[in-house]
């Protein structure tokens, strides 16, 4: 079962998030061998990614935001085994960005995320976390 949480990011603000990916017996699990892709949409059954990262621990990052799916211009992605600050490594570590331009075109509101892991090797797809991805928007643009 994912773990639940719920995510603000302010409309038009770069978005850095990160998590650690531990077993129960909190041993940090090495993530060198996934890839991890997060999407949000404004419901569970809509059609369209409002925010979509990917990356792994290979270097590969993509991103894609804004109801049309816009990417030139974005940064941001997924990266495996990094620090918070994305400054080195660390075990279990999934940092996640979305850029000010990126998350400008993410419509406010409260919509849904989630996160999966997927282990490259068999292909195995783990949802690690879902929750509300609420927002708020900007007046300034």
């Amino acid at each position: 079962m994912p773990a639940r949480h719920d995510i603000t990011s302010n409309q038009g603000e770069t978005l850095n998030f990160h998590l650690l990916y531990t077993d129960t017996a909190g041993t940090s699990i090495d993530l060198a061998n996934y890839s991890a892709e997060l999407q949000s949409r404004r419901s569970t059954s809509g059609s369209a990614n409002i925010l979509h990262l990917s990356g792994s621990t290979g270097g590969y990052y993509g991103i894609t935001a804004g109801i049309t799916g816009a990417t030139g211009g974005l940064s941001g992605g997924i990266w495996l085994n990094r620090n918070e600050g994305n400054t080195g490594s660390l075990t279990g570590g999934i940092l996640i960005v979305a850029g000010a331009t990126a998350t400008s075109l993410v419509p406010g509101g409260r919509h849904l995320y989630d996160l999966e892991l997927k282990y490259i090797p068999d292909g195995t797809v783990t949802r690690l976390i879902e929750g509300r991805f609420e927002c708020p928007s900007e007046v300034t643009r």
